[in-house]
C-alpha cells in the first residue's frame, strides 16, 4: 500500500535534486496510506577531499507517526556499482520521549540581530544511544592497575541543523514550523 504524496512535498524533493523519485517511492511505501500532516526536506552535501557525498533527510509527520527517511550515496568499489541507499524509520509519536530546539542568534554590540541564524532540532525516542568511553584514571601516579573505563550514555536519535546562511531563511522557517507541528501532534496524544 502506497500513499500519494502532497504536490508540495514532491516539489521540495525535486528542488533538493537528490533522486526525488527514489525518495518519493520510499516515503510513499512507509506512509502505508497515512496522511502527511507536515514534512521537512533537508539536503546536505559534504566534501571529503576530492569526493562529494550527498545526503537527504526527510521528516514526515502523520497523526500517529514520525517518518524519517535518509538517502545516501554508496560509492562504487571493485565488486559493486554505485548505489543510492534509502533508509526509513517509522516511529510512533507515543514513543517520542523528548524534543529539543537549539536556537543561535547573531549579536552585535551586545544586542540580538533579527531572527535565528541557525536552529538544531533534536528528537529522542530512545532508539539509539551514543556511548562515550575513556580510560578511568587513578589519582596515584605510581599505580599500574587497570581501572577499567568510565563514560556517558546519551540519546543519539536525531539532531538536524539548519542554517539561514547556508540553507536560506525559508529553510530555517520550515524547520521551526515542522518543530511546532511535531510538538502539537505529540501534545494531541496526551490530550
Amino acid at each position: 500500500m502506497t500513499t500519494t504524496l502532497p504536490d508540495s512535498l514532491i516539489a521540495d524533493l525535486e528542488v533538493a535534486g537528490y533522486f526525488p523519485q527514489t525518495a518519493t517511492q520510499s516515503i510513499g511505501l512507509t506512509l502505508r496510506g497515512a496522511e502527511p500532516l507536515a514534512y521537512l526536506v533537508r539536503p546536505e552535501t559534504t566534501f571529503d577531499g576530492p569526493e562529494v557525498r550527498r545526503h537527504l533527510t526527510v521528516l514526515v509527520l502523520t497523526r500517529t507517526h514520525l517518518l524519517i527517511t535518509h538517502l545516501d550515496d554508496d560509492p562504487a568499489d571493485a565488486l559493486n556499482p554505485s548505489q543510492v541507499v534509502a533508509t526509513t524509520e517509522r516511529i510512533r509519536l507515543a514513543r517520542i520521549s523528548g524534543t529539543g530546539l537549539s536556537q543561535a542568534f547573531d549579536t552585535e554590540d551586545g544586542q540580538v540581530q533579527g531572527a535565528e541564524a541557525e536552529v538544531t532540532l533534536g528528537i529522542t525516542w530512545n532508539g539509539s544511544q551514543r556511548v562515550d568511553l575513556e580510560k578511568a584514571l587513578c589519582e596515584d601516579p605510581s599505580c599500574q592497575m587497570d581501572h577499567g573505563y568510565t563514560g556517558t550514555v546519551a540519546p543519539a536519535d536525531l539532531a538536524l541543523r539548519v542554517s539561514a546562511l547556508a540553507d536560506g531563511e525559508a529553510a530555517l522557517a520550515d524547520a521551526l514550523a515542522f518543530h511546532g507541528h511535531l510538538i502539537d501532534a505529540i501534545d494531541a496524544l496526551d490530550g
